[in-house]
């Protein structure tokens, strides 16, 4: 599983550092093209804070905390001595969006959103990534309590 999770973490960065050079190569920054107007729209925006381009004074002290939580996963992930499916793809997705992110900050000093729905703030891939991990994390607990809780409660029936 251990291949699985650098082969999925390389995956994430891959496709977001891609996305991030093809929309700055197409658009201008501010400049907003409809994929479904509307809906969705390819905004290029700039993000120096955390998310929703909160606290963009502390962009260093960001990079710094997304490479110690990169650590910490890295060094959680490494030591099991067989992770799961779930855990492998909570752990690549995590650890690559976070990556993606730190790409950006270290070379350009901010991060590159595009991603617009017009409701909700510019995202990118990485974040995507690091949500999807965030949801399927909460999906795995949820679904690894509900299962214990039915598993004790059939153990007293016998």
């Amino acid at each position: 599983m251990k291949g699985w999770f650098f082969a999925g973490t390389l995956l994430v960065i891959l496709f977001d550092q891609a996305s991030k050079w093809w929309i700055q190569w197409t658009l201008s920054p501010g400049q907003s093209v409809p994929i479904v107007p509307g809906v969705l729209h390819f905004t290029l925006s700039f993000n120096s804070g955390i998310a929703f381009g909160l606290f963009p004074q502390f962009g260093r002290v960001f990079l710094w905390l997304s490479l110690a939580i990169v650590g910490v996963v890295l060094v959680y992930y490494l030591h099991l001595p067989s992770p799961s499916a779930w855990t492998t793809a909570i752990a690549s997705l995590l650890t690559g969006g976070a990556l993606g992110n730190v790409l950006d900050r270290l070379r350009l000093g901010h991060v590159v959103d595009f991603i617009d729905f017009r409701v909700f703030p510019v995202f990118n891939l990485a974040d995507t990534a690091v949500t999807c991990a965030t949801i399927l994390w909460i999906v795995r607990q949820w679904y690894s309590t509900s299962v214990g809780s039915e598993a004790e409660g059939h153990g007293a029936d016998c």
